[in-house]
């Protein structure tokens, strides 16, 4: 095994679905890229539909598979819900859930607010609760119990 190539087998996902909450950029943007490359179908989501779209473009050329950018604020539980319904219905029932989406302030203490701190909070906790919340109850209704 190449360890600078990944440790899971070619096609380990292939058929499945995952959603990368905040893939967009970053380590997001990566492991989407990855599993992608692995075979999977991928749903991206961050706010800014502009960037998600680039990134979908790159990684469906990289991997030939499924990219689906979808903006959503993930603080807003209604936007999560209705991210779901549309992934369900573009790419078929979701197998992984991967909560990545953050907010950052680099700042010194002294002059953070309090505002950007509850930002970063809401989008870090409440927006992983939001879609775990989401997810959960879709696989116990439709009694999913492996994620492959």
């Amino acid at each position: 095994m190449n360890y600078s190539e990944g440790m899971f087998k070619d096609d380990v996902f292939k058929g499945k679905v995952i959603i990368v909450t905040g893939g967009g950029t970053g380590l997001g943007k990566s492991m989407a890229t990855y599993f992608s490359k692995l075979g999977a179908s991928v749903m991206i989501c961050s706010r800014k539909i502009e960037v998600l779209e680039k990134t979908a473009q790159e990684i469906h050329e990289l991997s030939g598979n499924k990219v689906l950018p979808l903006a959503c604020d993930v603080r807003d539980y209604d936007q999560v819900e209705q991210v779901i319904k549309t992934t369900q219905e573009t790419l078929g029932p979701i197998d992984v859930l991967l909560n990545n989406a953050a907010g950052n302030f680099v700042s010194p203490t002294e002059r953070l607010s309090h505002r950007a701190f509850d930002t970063v909070v809401d989008i870090v906790l409440k927006g992983s609760y939001n879609f775990t919340l989401c997810m959960g109850k879709d696989w116990i209704k439709h009694k999913k119990t492996e994620p492959f």
